[in-house]
């Protein structure tokens, strides 16, 4: 995280939806800080846009609230347009990395958009490294381009992945990925937006 003398639109879209969640939760600045591990002025500054913070710092903002990374920082979705299209050239995507995976946006040139894609490389090795399970409202698409990985959930067995394999699954169902061939696995994911 770091402080910022200029808002970007990004800024300001996360600031806003902070505050939205933060006010539709009966939360203070102090509750929501608390919750978080924030100051109440890191909190302040970023809901009025004028602290940036970087993907891994949103992500677990997102998990900490258990709401879509998407709702944080996608478009408004109430507008949508017909006509549109968004590309990503080859290895032109935003890149973010994790100890779980590195993770590259897909076609996020496309405003008001209800899902956002990403081509996922998965990392971890074991559950005891993955942590706690992810969680998120919306569902969640997968598609394993390469390799093979296992999906652990609460509610089921593991299922092993494998090239050409997909699921779709109910993203409020905590979940970890493992990956389980030797080159990490390769996958194409879709997260619909709130």
């Amino acid at each position: 995280m770091k402080d910022k003398d200029t808002s970007t639109a990004a800024d300001i879209t996360l600031g806003k939806r902070l505050r939205e969640y933060r006010k539709s939760h009966g939360l203070r600045l102090a509750d929501l800080g608390k919750k978080l591990g924030m100051s109440v002025s890191a909190i302040s500054k970023i809901e009025n846009g004028k602290m940036s913070l970087n993907f891994n710092s949103v992500l677990r903002i997102a998990e900490e609230l258990s709401i879509p990374i998407a709702s944080l920082v996608g478009p408004e979705t109430d507008k949508l347009l017909g006509g549109r299209r968004a590309i990503t050239r080859n290895g032109e995507g935003h890149l973010f990395s994790h100890d779980r995976w590195d993770m590259e946006t897909l076609c996020d040139d496309m405003t008001q958009k209800q899902n956002v894609f990403w081509r996922m490389r998965v990392k971890c090795r074991n559950l005891e490294d993955y942590g706690e399970f992810s969680t998120h409202p919306g569902e969640e698409f997968l598609y394993i381009l390469e390799g093979e990985m296992d999906l652990y959930t609460e509610l089921y067995k593991p299922v092993r992945l494998k090239e050409g394999d997909s699921i779709c699954f109910d993203g409020m169902t905590p979940h970890a990925y493992i990956a389980v061939s030797d080159k990490d696995p390769l996958v194409l994911m879709s997260n619909t937006i709130g």
